[in-house]
């Protein structure tokens, strides 16, 4: 698959292309040698409040701001990823011919050392950037990716570009899957640049739901992405009330079964309190300069409206998501017209095709949880 942007030359002779899913994890913090802007520290502590509430996950946070959203790879070659258990929002779409998924990652209440692999930018992600009003971490882009970032004025922390600094490669993998950095930096470098505007939720919050509380109608939730190295289950988990993440890689992989995403800061599961599988039509991009089909740039409708399956705490509801424009949040709301109220906690927007998309994405729901 195309990596959306050149292939730098590799820090260690002798690298070749791992072959597993997953491959060593970087070293937990920059090289000695990494360089930053002169004049800068290396990272400077983010504003404090103990009285605050993280406003996409509705927990209570001393952390304010600014925020930060992160581009990550998900491919075999990258896992297991830096990031994803801390992260306040994940968004997850397709790449490249509807083949491999991609991640962008919100930060506002945490910081986690280290966070990657660091992947380029498309124009549906700067959309979701750009409604949200956060800062943007990436390496590269697609052609309308970069031009969205422009026209949509979105405060730009380029790695292959402008703020090169901010990011280090490990050793231990393979370019272009050896890209990382530290979110405290990012986080500075924003804040030195934009400040720490305020950010406004797009969603409101209920109650939490209680550990041991009774089980939601559909216990594990399977996607297909594609059935080579992308197919991943969320399980409920009773005694965290919330989904934890698995992912299987069939054929890249020789993989039988499912693994456990784990926070590779925290060694703790990945648990989604929220989980909102967003319908919306997805093409293949026509600006896209490179003739072979099974590798080109996609686009996905970020405005409308359409169908929204929404796991939240332990209910379930089919009802519909809304976006007005450009720079507009995306809505959530129930078959009665209400706004759908979320669990305090971590988020995750799966953005599928619709069956009118003709991919191959697949979503099985089951009753009981998969052992």
């Amino acid at each position: 698959m195309r990596t959306g942007f050149a292939w730098p030359v590799l820090l260690a002779a002798g690298i070749t292309l791992l072959a597993a899913c997953g491959g060593p994890a970087p070293s937990a913090s920059p090289p000695h040698h990494q360089h930053h802007h002169a004049g800068h520290p290396a990272s400077t502590p983010v504003a404090t409040n103990s009285g605050s509430r993280d406003p996409l996950t509705g927990l209570a946070t001393p952390v304010h701001g600014p925020l930060v959203a992160l581009m990550i790879e998900n491919s075999e070659y990258a896992r297991p990823q830096f990031g994803l258990s801390s992260a306040d929002v994940v968004y997850e779409a397709y790449m490249e011919s509807f083949y491999y998924t991609r991640f962008m990652l919100l930060y506002w209440g945490h910081a986690p050392q280290t966070v990657g692999p660091v992947r380029s930018a498309r124009p549906y992600f700067v959309s979701w950037v750009h409604s949200w009003g956060a800062a943007y971490a990436h390496a590269g882009g697609s052609t309308l990716g970069d031009q969205a970032i422009i026209n949509d004025g979105v405060h730009n922390m380029d790695g292959l570009a402008n703020a090169q600094s901010l990011y280090y490669r490990t050793t231990s993998l393979p370019a272009p899957h050896n890209l990382f950095s530290d979110m405290a930096n990012l986080m500075a470098y924003a804040r030195r640049h934009w400040g720490n505007p305020a950010v406004t939720p797009q969603w409101s919050f209920a109650s939490p739901t209680p550990a041991g509380a009774s089980a939601p109608p559909y216990q594990t939730i399977t996607m297909r992405w594609n059935t080579r190295n992308t197919i991943e289950q969320w399980r409920w988990n009773s005694a965290d009330a919330g989904y934890t993440r698995w992912v299987m890689c069939p054929v890249s992989c020789s993989q039988t079964g499912y693994t456990q995403v784990m926070g590779q800061n925290s060694h703790q599961p990945v648990v989604a309190k929220n989980i909102i599988f967003q319908y919306t039509t997805e093409y293949l991009d026509n600006s896209d300069p490179n003739p072979n089909p099974s590798d080109r740039w996609i686009l996905i409708d970020t405005h409308g409206q359409g169908v929204a399956k929404m796991f939240l705490g332990n209910r379930y509801y089919v009802g519909t998501w809304r976006n007005g424009g450009p720079g507009q949040p995306t809505r959530y709301y129930l078959a009665n017209g209400q706004p759908a109220r979320f669990d305090p906690g971590q988020t995750w927007i799966e953005v599928v095709p619709t069956a009118a998309s003709g991919t191959s994405f697949r979503l099985t729901l089951s009753p009981t949880a998969t052992p």
